[in-house]
């Protein structure tokens, strides 16, 4: 999809623009409306368009103005210029600033179709040609990091700044990772940990930040980033919330984050700072979020003890044994008074405990987001989210809460199956509705780790991939037997998003809803 952006200060034009044509069936996608050059200059700056359709004669700023504060500003989006008005000056005005269509009003909803599809070639060879100009300064930008760590010298680090974009007051962080037990490539042909290493990229510019990635050595990627007011600890929560937002499974990947210095002369140190975290016992071949900051502090890391009362913990927890689970957390911060470093062992511990919370109930059929949400619902308020402030008793309320979900009732089995295919008649008739997996579990009186697993096993999908099926072959229906709007077929069965039930119903079916439609009435 092609991002447009549509300017005209006539309500009944944007209307129009919005109503008339179809868009998604040309390949495009309506990012947004302004009724005037600056709310159109602010709009380009935050949805970054590759087309923008514009009236030439507005208020504030006009077409021609716009077009120009754009080439000022570098952007480089197609440009279309809407007119009333046929005078030849200002088509000289348009051609001036290399604008790409003059087109005259009244607008016909064909025509405008037929010029968008014409559009879509130059438009593909831009987004081409911008896609390898951003690969080859990546792949520059790599090579003079790589160039850096090898102790290139001056003339290396003159050449990571000015491809980099920095100078001597800027602070970075790194980190390293790899995929545990990564094997094969994934189907764009890149390996697993390249592909996350390229969304955390994409994550961290939408957050604000900056970051590069480098290769080192093989199956080792790694990041380099502008570090921003974030401090080593909120970093790392950044990452595993992240992680698990972009449904990557944490109990396959390890991450080992250097501290922050000042200037790219640092950069050398603090990789060398993520290689020793990673060469320490357990860290090459165990998942998890790693810091030099820790191991800095403990000295000498008892992750091995640790580990071992955190796995008492979890089996505590998954067992509904609760004098279990007081004692477990009674060693463990235990282990911490011997060490010496009571603070920031238990940090680690908490940390590690929590994305062993998160593993086990993803394991038991939730998806990474529920699993994420399903954390965030057990501290509720009562535990703070900075760990820091963890304490035994805190530890040990959160445990006790995790055996509810954990611990599966005792129930005839086949009362059980009879309460899944009851929750599956009750989908059938109130799939248009908002739906939770823990709330219909708690309909039926089941819990609902088990619920959600039982589910799959009855149907062979998961909770929300079956409601979505649900409403797919409604949304066929209402397609072929109706002349109802995809927008209002999207609202009709819950969707409150147009973009989002039509990416579902394009993953079911291999195709936009438009075109699904034009193809059985045709």
């Amino acid at each position: 999809m092609y991002k447009v952006l549509v300017v005209d200060d006539e309500p009944l034009m944007l209307e129009g623009w919005k109503t008339m044509v179809d868009w998604h069936a040309c390949g495009y996608e309506l990012c947004g409306t302004a009724t005037d050059g600056e709310e159109a200059l602010a709009l380009i700056r935050a949805c970054d368009p590759e087309l923008v359709i514009t009236d030439i004669r507005m208020p504030v700023l006009d077409g021609i103005g716009l077009i120009r504060a754009m080439k000022e500003m570098g952007h480089g989006a197609k440009t279309i210029i809407v007119s009333a008005y046929s005078e030849f000056s200002y088509a000289q005005h348009a051609l001036r600033y290399e604008v790409d269509r003059y087109v005259l009003k009244p607008l016909m909803t064909d025509e405008i179709h037929s010029l968008l599809l014409d559009m879509a070639a130059s438009l593909e060879e831009c987004r081409q040609t911008a896609a390898s100009s951003r690969k080859m300064q990546a792949d520059a930008a790599a090579d003079a990091i790589v160039g850096l760590l090898g102790n290139g010298g001056p003339a290396a680090a003159d050449t990571a700044a000015r491809l980099l974009g920095v100078n001597e007051r800027t602070r970075f962080r790194l980190m390293a990772a790899e995929s545990i037990g990564e094997s094969g490539e994934s189907e764009s042909g890149k390996s697993p940990i390249a592909v996350l290493m390229k969304t955390l990229t994409e994550a961290l510019i939408i957050d604000g930040m900056r970051a590069w990635i480098f290769e080192e050595s093989p199956g080792l990627a790694g990041l380099l980033i502008i570090d921003n007011d974030l401090n080593e600890e909120q970093f790392e929560v950044w990452l595993e919330e992240t992680v698990v937002k972009k449904g990557w499974p944490p109990q396959e990947l390890a991450f080992y984050c250097s501290e922050t210095a000042i200037g790219l002369h640092s950069v050398p140190n603090l990789y060398r700072q993520a290689l020793e975290i990673r060469s320490r016992a357990l860290l090459g071949s165990k998942a998890g979020i790693y810091s030099y900051r820790e191991r800095k502090v403990t000295g000498q890391w008892n992750l091995e003890d640790m580990t071992a009362y955190v796995r008492a913990l979890l089996q505590a927890i998954e067992s509904n044994d609760l004098p279990g689970i007081d004692r477990s957390v009674d060693e463990l911060v235990g282990l911490f008074g011997k060490s010496g470093a009571e603070e920031s062992l238990m940090q680690t511990a908490v940390r590690h405990f929590r994305g062993e919370l998160l593993r086990r109930y993803a394991e038991r059929g939730a998806t990474h987001r529920e699993a994420s949400e399903w954390l965030h619902q057990l501290l509720d308020g009562t535990e703070s989210a900075d760990i820091a402030s963890w304490t035994s008793t805190s530890l040990k309320r959160l445990s006790v809460k995790a055996t509810e979900q954990f611990t599966v009732k005792e129930k005839p089995a086949r009362a059980n199956s009879n309460a899944i295919t009851e929750a599956i008649d009750y989908l059938k008739q109130h799939y248009r509705e908002k739906i939770r997996l823990q709330e219909l579990a708690g309909r039926f009186h089941l819990n609902p780790t088990y619920f959600g697993q039982q589910f799959k096993r009855e149907t062979g999908h998961s909770f929300h991939d079956y409601i979505h099926r649900l409403r797919f072959d409604e949304a066929c229906k209402l397609l072929r037997r109706t002349d109802m709007l995809v927008s209002e077929i999207a609202a009709a069965l819950g969707y409150h998003d147009t973009e989002y039930f039509t990416t579902k119903f394009k993953a079911l079916s291999g195709e936009l809803p438009s075109t699904y439609k034009s193809k059985r009435q045709g």
